[in-house]
């Protein structure tokens, strides 16, 4: 019956489709300047809309709204599935009624959570039903909490969620409901109580307990899982995860017509299965989704390019005329800014929480009651001036149109793009060119296409080309008199670049500099990195070194050279503390292996030991090692690469302090060195000689008297009993601080002022002497206070106040539209608040 019913809602968009069109309002006015009056020829088709619940229009309209409410209240902090019990003793009663004793016990468990609380207060949450497997359903509750009740410590996790099988002598109830609800694949970490049941046969420990509330799940009697959200990296995942959509079954694709018009509905409908319990609950009308407070999505378009629904038989000039085609959601947010005090402190996104938009009278009105927050419908990067307006709304309170909003000190921006530049919320590369152009003054060409390449790989400019067509003249003078036309300079500038970019590890196809007529020799490249390490200064105190060697260094220093010069593989470590020569003989070894032609490597854990090395890179660059030291992770090195050609011949091989790093990247190093060269030997067959000292321990000093407390000896005492753990304890061990140190409470605005005004007597006289503020400052207990205090003391200071704002990127681009706004919201440790 439900298939019916679906199917026929779904033919509605189908034949409506006919009758129904849609363009923007620009696109009518063109049209008419044309001379079509017909509306049958204009515009183009809607498909499935996001008013059919449950489609995947509607499906990722949600998810963005989800997202707007993590923006707004922080990540959720409680992840909780509930699923059907087919075993209830309601269900069993009248099998016939499942979906209504499900939804019964839903209701119950929102009771639980929303009115009752047993979590804490709640600020926003959303759910959504989902019917599995084709089978019985279950709800997606994510919570958000408020506040004061957010969980942090591992013991608010425990009075939330346990993993563990109850002890079945003192609750037998609770016991037999885990192994009978919450028994699945292995989870955590085993308990050392050697607790474990037989399930199926198996015998289970703790490893397969699923997480679970002991409350509900002894209340409800079903499948509960809880986790607790600590990371913001789940974040995403989850509202995706709750918001995927319908199940399918699975087919194989026989043939596919090319050209063939994409068709929403009937991608929808492919493989659609829907089984009994689902349809029960939609021929119901249940909600199958949910989300406190609501969230209102704002429209977002170009001037004159809203879009204006109408029928087939319309004329176009009488639906231009129509006083309700001309406005829009934004243009009448332009419209109450001209004429409402209130509303010109406000942003667009935050407009619908103190007011409401009437669809029949297109207009805003004052919100009564009712929390609502706003979302500004996301825009690509790709999509232009559209998304550049939309970063503008987000930053520009009370703009009276859209030239207002352009308007920047007085100066109307030609775009959207140059307005967002001049209010500072996009990057810029005018300090780069500013560095570029002083460099142009004074320096060679050489040595300004080293700075060139420096800063493509270290700073990230936003557009590269522009940089380079703006000193490409500056760039390539010296090699003008040499070459017989524009595109060989070209050429050879960019090849010099290139291989200055591919020093440090980077690649210059990726800044999009050459043109498809520009094209390098790729022996010549594969050739470079050898040519750059046989060109290495010899200096002759080196040479030297060797007749200077003692009877240890001695003894090492003809090991090596002997394994060196008869093409054997070795693996040496020269242990040795400080001051006992390991540099020296470092520097020997190299000097007499490059003084042969031979290709010798110096590599050193730290900056520092690598700079003492001649031609010496930190371990890291040369050897390209992984950032996580994982077993499976092997160095980015590829057999046909430049620098493969270089390791496989190299002769010698020293990296100093290896104790520094940790065994997986030497294990990495070992791997990588046996696949360029083929073999199964360790360390590729290759010489290495790794140096440093195990038992170095760094002296340690212990200074007891206070410098800055000098003047407070009572104060510098105090701190002094509290670190050793000796002032006077209560009976719970709690230390008593003296009241003379403390600020009486009164509420939290009174009290911070209070604490301000003891900390920074006189601000206006503090801010002008840097070393008075440096000494002095407000500790706090979590980074969401010190966010507050710094807002105050911010508007306490003197002077005019400059907003800055942050430039936030998601590693896969086309996720930037989507996750900007989230990104936003977030401030990691030893990070400023985006604005």
């Amino acid at each position: 019956m439900y298939v019916k019913i679906e199917t026929s809602r779904l033919d509605y968009f189908r034949k409506k489709q006919q009758h129904i069109r849609s363009e923007l309002y620009q696109g009518i006015v063109d049209t008419i300047t044309l001379g079509e009056t017909n509306a049958s020829n204009v515009g183009k088709r809607i498909i499935l809309p996001s008013s059919f619940i449950g489609g995947p229009r509607d499906m990722r309209k949600r998810y963005m709204e989800a997202m707007a409410l993590v923006q707004r209240y922080g990540k959720p902090d409680i992840f909780l599935t509930m699923m059907c019990n087919p075993n209830w003793k309601e269900i069993t009663n009248e099998l016939h009624l499942h979906e209504e004793i499900f939804r019964a016990k839903l209701e119950e468990l929102k009771d639980q959570l929303f009115k009752r609380k047993i979590f804490g207060q709640v600020s926003a949450y959303v759910y959504v039903i989902e019917h599995q497997k084709r089978g019985l359903p279950h709800a997606h509750f994510l919570i958000i909490l408020q506040k004061d009740w957010k969980v942090y410590a591992p013991e608010s996790f425990d009075e939330i969620v346990s993993a563990e099988i109850p002890n079945k002598n003192t609750n037998l109830h609770l016991h037999n409901t885990v192994v009978k609800h919450m028994m699945h694949g292995p989870c955590g970490v085993r308990s050392k109580n050697g607790v474990t049941v037989k399930v199926r046969g198996q015998n289970l420990d703790n490893r397969w307990v699923v997480p679970y509330n002991p409350y509900l799940l002894a209340t409800f009697d079903c499948h509960i899982n809880v986790e607790i959200c600590s990371t913001i990296k789940a974040v995403k995942y989850l509202y995706k995860y709750i918001y995927k959509g319908h199940d399918r079954v699975a087919f194989n694709l026989i043939s596919e017509q090319n050209n063939q018009q994409v068709d929403e509905i009937q991608q929808f409908q492919s493989a659609r299965w829907i089984a009994l319990p689902e349809a029960m609950w939609r021929i119901y009308d249940f909600i199958i989704n949910e989300m406190y407070p609501a969230v209102y999505s704002l429209h977002l378009h170009l001037e004159d390019q809203h879009p204006v629904t109408f029928r087939a038989n319309d004329d176009i000039i009488n639906v231009v005329n129509l006083d309700r085609s001309i406005k829009s959601i934004l243009t009448e947010f332009f419209a109450l800014n001209r004429v409402d005090e209130n509303a010109k402190r406000l942003l667009y996104k935050e407009f619908p929480e103190y007011y409401v938009w009437n669809q029949q009278n297109k207009d805003w009105t004052p919100r009564k009651k009712k929390t609502v927050i706003g979302r500004i419908v996301t825009a690509n990067p790709f999509e232009g001036e559209r998304y550049y307006l939309r970063i503008l709304l987000n930053h520009v309170r009370g703009p009276l149109s859209f030239d207002d909003l352009r308007t920047v000190d007085g100066v109307v921006a030609p775009t959207f793009r140059e307005a967002a530049t001049m209010h500072g919320l996009l990057q810029r590369d005018s300090s780069l060119e500013d560095c570029l152009q002083e460099a142009s003054l004074y320096q060679v060409p050489s040595s300004l296409r080293r700075l060139f390449a420096t800063i493509l790989v270290y700073c990230n400019p936003t557009n590269p080309r522009e940089l380079w067509e703006r000193f490409e003249q500056d760039m390539s003078a010296d090699f003008k008199p040499t070459e017989d036309s524009i595109s060989n300079v070209r050429t050879q500038v960019l090849r010099s670049i290139s291989f200055t970019i591919e020093s440090m590890g980077k690649d210059i196809s990726s800044y999009h500099l050459l043109d498809d007529d520009i094209c390098f020799d790729e022996e010549e490249f594969q050739s470079r990195e050898i040519d750059d390490e046989l060109a290495v200064e010899i200096l002759e105190e080196d040479i030297a070194a060797s007749q200077f060697l003692n009877s240890e260094q001695q003894h090492v220093y003809n090991a090596v050279l002997e394994k060196v010069f008869a093409n054997q593989n070795a693996a040496f470590f020269v242990d040795g503390p400080g001051g006992t020569g390991k540099t020296f003989l470092y520097r020997a070894l190299l000097a007499t292996v490059r003084s042969r032609k031979l290709v010798a490597l110096a590599t050193a854990s730290s900056g520092v030991a690598a700079s003492i090395l001649p031609g010496g890179r930190t371990a890291h660059s040369r050897f390209k090692l992984p950032l996580d030291t994982d077993e499976r992770n092997t160095c980015c090195v590829s057999k046909q690469s430049a620098l493969a050609n270089l390791l496989r011949a190299a002769k010698l091989i020293i990296w100093d302090e290896a104790p520094m790093k940790r065994k997986q990247h030497i294990e990495a190093l070992d791997k990588m060195l046996r696949d360029i060269n083929d073999s199964d030997v360790t360390f590729g067959a290759k010489v290495v000689v790794f140096g440093g000292d195990f038992r170095q321990v760094l002296p340690v000093f212990r200074l007891t008297e206070n410098m800055r407390a000098r003047l407070d000896p009572v104060f510098s005492d105090y701190v002094l009993e509290v670190g050793n753990g000796m002032p006077p304890n209560t009976v719970d061990e709690t230390i008593r601080i003296p009241n003379r140190m403390l600020i009486p409470y009164y509420d939290d605005s009174t009290s911070l002022d209070h604490l301000i005004e003891d900390v920074f007597h006189n601000i206006h006289e503090y801010s002008m002497n840097i070393s008075t503020m440096m000494n002095r400052a407000i500790l706090t207990p979590k980074n969401s206070y010190v966010d507050e205090i710094n807002a105050l003391l911010i508007h306490r200071l003197p002077g005019e106040i400059q907003r800055y704002y942050s430039f936030d990127e998601t590693i896969d681009a086309s996720e930037q539209s989507v996750m900007e706004d989230f990104l936003n919201t977030l401030t990691p440790n030893g990070l400023p608040p985006h604005e």
